[in-house]
């Protein structure tokens, strides 16, 4: 703003106070003006961020639904050789080189989807504070999903951890000594068939998070009222 000398001095109290309510008139305008235009940018960084967020959330629960499937056809072929190796033990047909196969297919479908969900969005909205221009219910909608995200994600991590170990060995071992005894490699089927299940009701119920946080929000994105730093 810039503010022109007076070419003389005011002759009159009143000159002064006229000169003097132009002066206010014109900083209060200013700082009017530049309120509006922070309040218009804060509205869009907000809207922004709301509907990058939303895209993200609606991602990752994309990735959880295909994992979820994946998963679940894990748990089916290995439920299916823990009945045929049971059978056969029953029926009195088990025999090593049965059991060496099994183990062999049990190796060609061992494997996970866990699920590698994204916060980027919601990183980068933190960092520059675009989330202070999100209307509150939204954010705590957000800072819940995340959270969930987060829970479940080392959940999952957890899951696989411990399990793929001790079957990863528990099939390598039997493979390289060409000897399979029956309880064991019964033992090493259910115990990855049972991590499984555990898989599955994790997505499962991760997924049923994401619907619910993504069919509360707005099918339109909405502009947010600007808010004070935080």
């Amino acid at each position: 703003m810039h503010l022109e000398p007076l070419e003389k001095l005011p002759r009159s109290v009143r000159e002064f106070l006229s000169h003097y309510a132009m002066i206010v008139l014109s900083i209060l305008t200013a700082l009017a003006l530049e309120q509006a235009a922070l309040a218009i940018e804060h509205r869009h960084e907000g809207a922004r961020a709301r509907q990058e967020i939303e895209q993200e959330i609606e991602s990752n629960r994309r990735t959880v639904e295909e994992s979820l499937a994946a998963t679940r056809q894990f748990e089916q072929d290995w439920q299916a050789m823990l009945m045929r190796t049971a059978a056969q033990l029953k029926a009195g047909q088990s025999t090593n080189d049965s059991r060496l196969a099994v183990l062999a297919e049990a190796r060609h479908r061992f494997g996970d989807a866990a699920p590698a969900l994204k916060t980027t969005a919601w990183d980068a909205a933190v960092a520059d504070h675009a989330v202070n221009y999100l209307d509150h219910a939204d954010l705590t909608r957000y800072s819940q999903t995340y959270a969930l995200q987060r829970f479940f994600s080392q959940a999952i991590w957890d899951t696989v951890r411990d399990n793929a170990a001790s079957s990863s060995a528990g099939i390598s071992l039997p493979v390289f000594t060409g000897t399979a005894d029956a309880l064991p490699t019964l033992t090493l089927l259910n115990a990855r068939v049972r991590a499984l299940g555990i898989m599955v009701s994790q997505l499962a119920q991760l997924d049923a998070a994401l619907k619910g946080q993504v069919e509360s929000g707005d099918p339109a994105p909405r502009t947010a009222a600007p808010a004070a730093s935080r």
